[in-house]
């Protein structure tokens, strides 16, 4: 597990301004090969799975006994990096299976709640989806086409998309591979669902949760929701 108290500001940093009273949510993707958030945080922590094993389990996302931020995993299916997963080509990766979602669910939300969830989501195909939630409402959900379409991906695995996202070294050519930022603009979550729809898997690692002050990444797609924790 990782822990990040401050991040570098990116030159490739995409900045949304709100409008007063407006709850939006905005999704974009780091540069390629970028297997963490390059956003600004009053709090931050990660989940590699790094130490982890099949089944359920507690996490501290990095930050001990102490930690603002604390979350139950449920449905974890372990695996070592291989050409689908595993950040950096290394270490261990999380996998869902149809059926089955990972459920992440907050009982610690920090100081001044929760408004970004990110993961580096490998292999993506046109299956794979991210449901949240807030006091048991779902109010928002992403689908793996809503971000392929912006970096051109097709098909299958996003096969003949850009080639910047497409795997390299030890990972698969066909697939794309990008670390996903969720950013909550006047809102907030406390429960996350990965699911995949049908056939194959959807391969995640780099569970990043915390309180953004300051938004990055590449091909934005925002969607307001003036109701969505109310």
């Amino acid at each position: 597990m990782k822990l990040f108290e401050t991040t570098t500001f990116s030159l490739l940093v995409f900045i949304f301004i709100s409008t007063a009273g407006s709850a939006s949510v905005t999704v974009t993707l780091e540069a390629p090969r970028v297997v963490n958030s390059t956003a600004t945080f009053a709090y931050v922590g990660s989940e590699t799975f790094d130490s982890r094993s099949l089944g359920n389990f507690e996490s501290d996302f990095g930050w001990g006994p102490n930690s603002p931020i604390k979350g139950s995993y449920s449905n974890v299916k372990i695996l070592g990096a291989d050409s689908n997963g595993g950040a950096g080509q290394s270490g261990k990766y999380n996998q869902v299976w149809p059926g089955k979602p990972l459920k992440l669910t907050f009982s610690q939300l920090g100081s001044r709640g929760i408004n970004y969830f990110g993961l580096w989501a490998s292999a993506l195909d046109p299956l794979d989806r991210i449901n949240f939630y807030y006091q048991g409402r779902n109010f928002f959900n992403w689908t793996a086409p809503e971000s392929l379409e912006k970096i051109g991906g097709v098909g299958y695995g996003g096969r003949g998309g850009n080639t910047g996202y497409n795997g390299w070294g030890i990972y698969n050519p066909d697939w794309v591979f990008a670390f996903i930022n969720f950013f909550f603009t006047d809102m907030q979550i406390d429960q996350v669902e990965i699911w995949q729809e049908r056939a194959a898997a959807f391969e995640q690692d780099n569970h990043t949760v915390g309180f953004f002050t300051q938004q990055s990444g590449l091909y934005p797609m925002v969607k307001s929701c003036c109701c969505c924790n109310s």
